[in-house]
Order: structure tokens, then C-alpha cells, then sequence
């Protein structure tokens, strides 16, 4: 049966990862990337800082996950893993265990993020590797001009669904701008370009959605 993609709002909620392996460490680093509050649980920790990181360095404890909307086990022992399940199931918190993802109640996919769009690859667990190399894949597909791709979209939205005239934003209009190489022009910095292309499609700017490019970019 296939998993039920969804994407957590986790500003300020607490997430605990036990293990601070190179496994735990990088959800650690996407926690606090995400805004959430993160403790730490491990007997050698990491030098890392952060206002959201709370660092308790012993080995796991039952109680450990109080207060948690997520926890994961993240040790390079079973049992302790085992045992961090077992609580996390009492308590009704959700659980990913990184040793035996079946074990847990979610899975993390491989992420691409661009800015605001993130892109996500799971393979239910079958085959991590491929989907960090569907990762790479699109990483050279999709670049960091994607982020202002984005927000001239949103920007685009925003005023076409709420500013009087209400004008025309459908699916259409997107293929036609990024089919006539939006993003390119993007990429190049060519505001000449992307404004001949917006006044083409959409009777718009640069300057009339509130966007400017970054400077300093080839």
C-alpha cells in the first residue's frame, strides 16, 4: 500500500532525534531548517549552535521524547531504537526509525530545495539510493534560478486572483511563460527578456509584479 505524501508545518514544534550519527545529524540540520525546535539526545554531540537546538548529551532515557510532535531513532544500536518506538507508540508520537524504516510511522524523502519550491523523491523505502540520485537528476535540472521562477509565479497569482481587474491565471498561461524560456532569462539575469516575455503573455513586468533580480549574477 502506497505512503500518504504530506508536508508538516513544524515552526516552533519540538522534534527529537536520538543519535546525533551522520544519520541523526542530518535531520537534525532539515529540523531546525524547517523552523522546528529540536533536541538532541546522544552521548558524544556535535559542536553545532542554534537558539532551536537543545543538547542533552547522555545516553536515551524513556521520557526523552515528551512533548514531541515527531522523534527520531537514530542510533547505531537496535535496541536503543527499538525502545525509542516503543515510547514514541505509548505516546502517540509520530516515529521514523532510520535502521528499519517499516518499524516507524513515516519515512523521509530525498529533497531538492529551490527557495520556497521543494521537490521530493521516496522510493517507499525500496531503494534510498535511487532517490538520492533522482535527487542529483534533478538538481541539474531544475537550478537556484527556479527560487525566482517561483516567486514571479506567485507574485504573478497573487495579483491576477486579488487586485481589480482580476485577470486570467490558469495552467495555460504558465506553460506559455515557461515554454517561452522564463526561466532561462531567469538564470541570465536578462530582465530585458523576461519583461519582453511577461508584457507578451500576461501584459505584465518585472517592475508591475514587484520583482527585481539579484545583482552580481553572470
Amino acid at each position: 500500500m502506497p505512503d500518504y505524501p504530506l508536508q508538516l508545518n513544524l515552526q516552533q514544534r519540538l522534534c527529537v532525534v536520538i543519535g546525533a550519527g551522520r544519520v541523526g545529524l542530518r535531520k537534525v540540520e532539515g529540523l531546525l531548517a524547517a523552523g522546528a525546535r529540536v533536541r538532541l539526545v546522544a552521548t558524544v554531540l556535535p559542536e553545532l549552535l542554534s537558539p532551536a537546538l537543545e543538547l542533552v548529551a547522555r545516553p536515551y532515557r524513556n521520557g526523552d521524547l515528551a512533548g514531541a510532535l515527531l522523534a527520531f531513532a537514530a542510533t547505531d544500536d537496535p535496541q536503543v531504537n527499538a525502545a525509542v518506538v516503543a515510547e514514541a507508540r505509548a505516546a502517540r508520537i509520530l516515529v521514523n526509525r532510520a535502521d528499519d524504516p517499516a518499524e516507524g510511522d513515516f519515512a523521509l524523502p530525498a529533497v531538492l530545495r529551490r527557495g520556497a519550491l521543494t521537490l521530493t523523491v521516496a522510493t517507499g523505502g525500496g531503494s534510498p539510493a535511487l532517490a538520492a540520485l533522482l535527487r542529483e537528476e534533478l538538481a541539474g535540472q531544475f537550478g537556484e534560478e527556479w527560487a525566482e521562477v517561483l516567486e514571479l509565479l506567485g507574485a504573478l497569482r497573487r495579483k491576477r486572483l486579488t487586485v481589480p481587474p482580476k485577470g486570467e491565471y490558469n495552467r495555460e498561461i504558465l506553460r506559455r511563460l515557461l515554454r517561452g524560456g522564463l526561466p532561462g532569462l531567469l538564470a541570465a539575469n536578462d530582465a530585458a527578456g523576461a519583461d519582453r516575455l511577461l508584457g507578451e503573455i500576461v501584459g505584465e513586468s518585472l517592475e508591475t509584479l514587484g520583482i527585481r533580480l539579484p545583482k552580481g549574477k553572470p
